[in-house]
């Protein structure tokens, strides 16, 4: 399990499905951004509807963070290795 998910689960309360205000407030974005990356295919979060909701499975938040992450990471390692070499 990722770190990313287990904290996510503490933050809501164990609950698998997200609204998108919950989404946008883990991943960092505003809603109206949402909202446009939504409509032009590129927000990072499968979302469906439910009801009048839109919702997203935390774990799909999760991963999305997790790998976030991981790019952040390396281009951190990259940058070091740089500027040890000049």
């Amino acid at each position: 399990m990722r770190s990313s998910l287990i904290l996510l689960a503490a933050q809501f309360d164990g609950r698998m499905l997200l609204s998108l205000d919950e989404v946008c407030d883990a991943i960092g974005i505003q809603k109206q951004t949402a909202y446009n990356r939504l409509s032009s295919g590129s927000f990072p979060i499968p979302m469906r509807k439910e009801g009048r909701n839109l919702v997203g499975d935390i774990r799909d938040v999760a991963e999305y963070l997790d790998k976030q992450r991981t790019a952040a990471r390396a281009d951190y390692q990259r940058l070091k290795q740089a500027l040890a070499t000049t």
